[in-house]
């Protein structure tokens, strides 16, 4: 198990140096997962230590919307104030959210011969 989380944090690390000394936009935990999945490319497989330990991740996860929500409340009378835009971002991007993952989930889930039905000439 010392391994996986050593095999994050050092990807975590890795991702961070790199965003810190170049000049790429992205931040460094998103490099630093890109790394995490190159290595698991990699090497075949997800070592089970690492599937336990993701697994654990997940189920403490809904602990790290506790600062962002006292951030809201602390904040409340900004939200207010901006109540509509901020209500047509969120109702937008969901509608948004949803219909892209309706549309890659049919696309994924349909069989090879009805894709080359669905783009055969007529």
């Amino acid at each position: 198990m010392i391994e996986e989380v050593a095999r994050a944090v050092l990807c975590l690390a890795l991702g961070e140096v790199v965003a810190r000394t170049t000049a790429i936009r992205i931040p460094g935990a998103v490099i630093g997962l890109v790394l995490l999945y190159a290595n698991l490319q990699w090497i075949g497989r997800v070592p089970d230590a690492l599937g336990s330990l993701a697994d654990g991740i997940l189920k403490n996860l809904g602990l790290l919307f506790v600062p962002a929500g006292v951030g809201i409340i602390g904040y409340l009378h900004l939200v207010q104030s901006d109540l509509v835009p901020i209500a047509a971002a969120l109702l937008g991007g969901t509608v948004v959210t949803i219909g892209v993952v309706a549309l890659v989930a049919d696309r994924l889930t349909r069989s090879p011969q009805a894709m080359e039905a669905q783009n055969a000439p007529t």
